[in-house]
């Protein structure tokens, strides 16, 4: 009736276990092909199991970010069982066998139910011991593992590795990433202000009203942080960190976690901090980003299993609010504010909005500027001098055909530097700041001229309409300059 109820329970709430299709005997250890479901979403894996013939303690992979398959897990899922602990290691949606559409971002409400429907696989297994199932997460996983265990009780421990629990997680990584790839903190500055964009355009709009999003954010210091899921954690906690991690500030999740954790009331935690260690908890001499590593830190992958069993063998007696080693914060917290204090202009919709009505205007006057041009030329009045309002208006159509050249060539950096993986800019936009030095100054003084000669002009009401919004376009392009860093020497 025990495994009746569970299959139950797990289609009712959408998440659907499924025995094994095909079981192969490895060194030491049986692989048993999986596959589950959540919802109509199969997600195919490998548990793998101890020889044993008692039922055993288990644990959950969950993936970090980026497009992993079981293989990521392979090696740490093979430790785990030669210490007498099964592991269940699967495909992440989107790749590999697994179906569904890959995700990768917040919320990670599917993900968290990928986790749950490995856990109630788990428990529909005759060799595992269903009081004895656990979760593991690296980075992104370990979020949605505190997730999973804040909503399922069948959880009974959790193990976190590099997970980040507090505010400007991106924003120190790409400080590291940028300094990875020799790239200007003005460049990085750009990055920054894409991300902005991008977040307020898209992702908030999904949590928040428009408004909210214009408003500048409260960010609480790292020891006052209340994370949603971690507050809501009361099983047994490790979580571990690389001292060199370049991914996310150790020093300021320590001070999240241990703030959350206070909420919930759960002193069960061990927290640890390795030396010489990334953000994987591979050995490093720097854990600078994107650098090939050899192997785990050494002892850490026992002190995960043996962590287990005491959780397992003797709960009463484990460590309580135990920390080893230390990192310091890196006051990304304050630099989070200061780029926060601009939301309102840096918001997406604000910046789309600039970018339309510029590349609208720069265009149709480059258009014009051009038909001008060549009216000119096959009308014979090439050599004929121009006339002073003619001058000013063939100044406006170059600068704005300069300006749209700027313009375009900006979404270009902001493509590439935005990139979270490989950061990059041509070396020929490195000197976009010189030619948008030029075209300020060159703004400036059109619309000093046309402030002299619009009240001297008798110009159509259209031609004065058009030419009331050119000048507004190029008033707003100078602050717009400004902000994208777009004035000075080079990026």
């Amino acid at each position: 009736m025990f495994p009746t109820a569970i299959t139950l329970i797990a289609l009712l709430t959408g998440v659907s276990p499924t025995n094994a299709d095909e079981t192969r005997m490895q060194s030491g250890y049986q692989e048993h092909r999986v596959e589950f479901y959540n919802g109509d979403v199969k997600l195919a894996g490998s548990l793998l199991l101890p020889i044993s013939e008692k039922p055993l303690p288990a644990v959950v992979f969950v993936h970090g970010a980026g497009r992993q398959t079981r293989e990521q897990y392979r090696k740490q899922g093979e430790y785990f069982v030669s210490q007498g602990i099964a592991a269940l290691i699967y495909d992440k949606r989107g790749t590999g066998q697994s179906g569904g559409a890959y995700e990768s971002r917040k919320p990670y409400e599917n993900l968290v139910n990928d986790a749950l429907a490995g856990v109630a696989l788990l428990k529909q297994r005759h060799e595992i011991e269903p009081s004895q199932i656990g979760i593991w997460g690296l980075s992104q996983g370990g979020a949605i593992s505190a997730t999973a265990a804040s909503r399922s009780k069948d959880i009974h421990f959790i193990v976190a590795v590099g997970v980040e629990v507090a505010d400007g997680m991106l924003l120190f990584y790409r400080n590291n990433l940028f300094r990875r790839y020799g790239l200007s903190p003005t460049l990085r500055d750009v990055a920054e202000k894409a991300q902005l964009c991008a977040d307020t355009l898209f992702f908030n709009l999904q949590d928040e009203s428009i408004l909210s999003t214009f408003a500048p954010r409260t960010f609480p210091p790292p020891d006052k942080y209340v994370h949603p899921a971690w507050s809501q954690v009361s099983q047994p906690v490790l979580v571990m960190w690389g001292q060199l991690d370049q991914h996310i500030p150790v020093g300021e999740s320590i001070l999240g976690l241990k703030h959350s954790l206070a909420q919930a009331n759960n002193p069960k935690w061990t927290m640890i901090v390795l030396p010489k260690a990334n953000h994987d908890l591979k050995v490093s001499e720097t854990g600078e980003l994107q650098r090939p590593s050899s192997s785990y830190a050494p002892g850490s992958l026992k002190t995960m299993t043996d962590w287990i069993h005491a959780v397992i063998d003797n709960p009463t007696n484990i460590p309580a609010m135990n920390q080893v080693g230390s990192a310091q914060p890196t006051g990304v917290i304050s630099e989070l504010i200061r780029y926060d204090k601009f939301r309102w202009y840096g918001n997406g919709t604000v910046q789309l909005t600039f970018v339309v009505l510029f590349l609208f205007r720069f265009l149709a006057n480059t258009v014009t500027g051009f038909r001008r041009v060549l009216a000119r030329v096959f009308d014979g009045q090439k050599g004929e001098p121009l006339q002073a309002p003619d001058k000013i208006l063939f100044f406006k159509y170059t600068l704005c055909a300069l300006n749209l050249l700027i313009l375009s060539a900006m979404q270009v950096v902001v493509l590439l530097a935005i990139d979270q993986i490989n950061p990059s800019c041509p070396t020929l936009l490195f000197f976009l700041p010189s030619l948008g030095t030029f075209s300020t100054l060159a703004t400036i003084a059109l619309l000093a001229v046309l402030a002299r000669t619009s009240r001297e002009t008798d110009w159509p009401v259209t031609s004065r309409i058009l030419s009331s919004i050119d000048v507004l376009c190029l008033i707003l392009f100078i602050p717009f300059m400004f902000y994208w860093n777009l004035i000075g020497y080079r990026f």
